[in-house]
């Protein structure tokens, strides 16, 4: 029995992503079964876009921000300002270019976000003063947490469906181990090069070493080479059909339904609150009397704990409903935002941000399946797009409360408490953010548990 896919084209990568998914071709079992399963290369190559997002990730500035405080003589106000505008600004951009991720497609796509990374790295390292910090801030978070970020996540949610859980566990796992790999290196080569020198060479890590694997390897999707999602044997009707529900919605379609506003709200208050903790992650110990050294036991803990939940997590994105992650979620970064706030010693700060890594964790999970099952992969790249406007707006905004509360109100506990106020509502709300239901989701496919 013969299978119904999208159908290739000799210039399929740059093909529109919504005309791909439109298209079908009869792929014949006896040539699909032979094959080797060309996803999971993907999967690394998709992992290998996540890590080249760090130069513009809070983790990744982390470092250079105190030889920007010492060499521009700033406040960490006056820093975490520059930074909110830039961010907000790059965010407002991240629509637009899901939108020409559909219309171009992934492979061009992905080639010319590591070269405008690579351009925004050269550009940080001429900074001479606010004006040209603030624009290569601009450039590093709209290439790295913004168009970076959407293009990993959609490659896997081109090749995988009913796995995409796991696929996305095991990609968030491995950025992860990026955490505490990635600032080893960015120190390591700031201390050998200075600041200026270390974004030159990671510029050329770009160049020399992602770009030219990316050209090579990167397929669009499973189409190009005869294949299904998932690497299903094309003769099995049942395992082909989607595990989502079905839908292929646009972006003002799924504004009308619930769960966008309350995913939405999620991916803000994550972004928020995630940034906030780790942009002052060291002077959040200095306040208490400890060094940076002893925030490292913070970042170790965190990244290990990340890493267990993103793999459970993974398995239970495949297997439960969304919702109940996204409830598990919040309500463990409202703990961790609890006890940060009346954290006086090393092992309770330790706690609060290990229970962060735990919601972080979870929640990363839910980001990287939840647009795409619940409305489709037409026009996922816009919709996945406006999420990443909230993420990347959002996360500009923690820094700053976060300044002004130590500043101004004694300390970081009042922006602590009020983080935990708000992200405890969205946990609330999170039990209503049930998919959109098509009622012409093939009957033959399990719904997940609780859906």
């Amino acid at each position: 029995m013969s299978a119904v896919v999208e159908a290739p084209e000799e210039t399929v990568g740059a093909r529109p992503t919504a005309e791909l998914l439109s298209r079908e071709v009869v792929v014949e079992p006896a040539a699909s079964s032979r094959q080797w399963f060309y996803g999971w290369l993907m999967l690394p190559l998709a992992t290998l876009l996540m890590v080249g997002s760090s130069p513009g990730q809070t983790f990744g500035l982390a470092y250079f921000n105190v030889r920007f405080l010492d060499e521009f003589t700033l406040s960490k106000t006056g820093l975490s300002t520059i930074y909110l505008a830039a961010t907000v600004l790059a965010s407002l951009g991240i629509p637009y270019v899901g939108s020409l991720v559909d219309r171009f497609g992934l492979r061009r796509a992905v080639l010319s976000a590591v070269a405008a990374m690579i351009a925004a790295c050269v550009l940080a390292s001429q900074i001479t003063g606010i004006v040209t910090m603030f624009l290569a801030f601009l450039a590093l978070r709209m290439v790295g947490p913004g168009t970076l970020t959407l293009l990993a996540n959609n490659t896997l949610a081109a090749w995988f469906d009913r796995r995409l859980g796991k696929a996305s566990s095991y990609m968030q796992v491995a950025m992860a181990g990026s955490w505490a790999i990635v600032p080893l290196v960015f120190v390591m080569l700031i201390e050998v090069f200075g600041w200026r020198g270390a974004y030159l060479a990671i510029a050329g890590i770009l160049a020399c070493g992602f770009l030219p694997l990316l050209a090579v390897l990167y397929r669009q999707s499973p189409t190009e080479l005869g294949q299904l999602p998932d690497g299903a044997p094309a003769d099995t009707t049942e395992q082909a059909a989607p595990f989502s529900w079905g839908n292929e919605l646009t972006v003002s379609q799924a504004m009308r339904h619930r769960c966008y506003w309350i995913l939405l709200a999620a991916t803000a208050m994550w972004a928020l609150v995630g940034t906030g903790l780790i942009f002052h992650l060291a002077a959040v110990f200095e306040a208490e009397g400890l060094d940076a050294r002893d925030s490292t036991r913070a970042v170790g803990g965190l990244a290990v704990v990340m890493g267990v939940t993103q793999l459970l997590g993974g398995i239970m994105a495949d297997r439960l409903a969304i919702r109940w992650l996204l409830v598990a979620s919040m309500t463990l970064l409202t703990v961790a935002c609890v006890v940060l706030a009346g954290a006086e010693t090393l092992a309770t700060l330790v706690a609060g941000y290990v229970v962060y890594g735990c919601s972080q964790g979870l929640m990363s999970i839910v980001a990287s399946t939840a647009w795409a099952r619940y409305f489709g992969r037409a026009h996922l790249g816009k919709i996945r797009g406006t999420s990443l406007t909230a993420a990347v707006g959002a996360s500009a905004v923690g820094p700053v409360v976060m300044g002004v509360s130590a500043d101004y109100l004694g300390g970081f506990g009042p922006s602590f408490w009020l983080f935990a106020a708000v992200v405890s509502g969205v946990a609330v709300a999170a039990f209503w953010a049930t998919p959109p239901h098509n009622v012409e989701r093939p009957q033959s496919v399990k719904r997940p548990i609780g859906g």
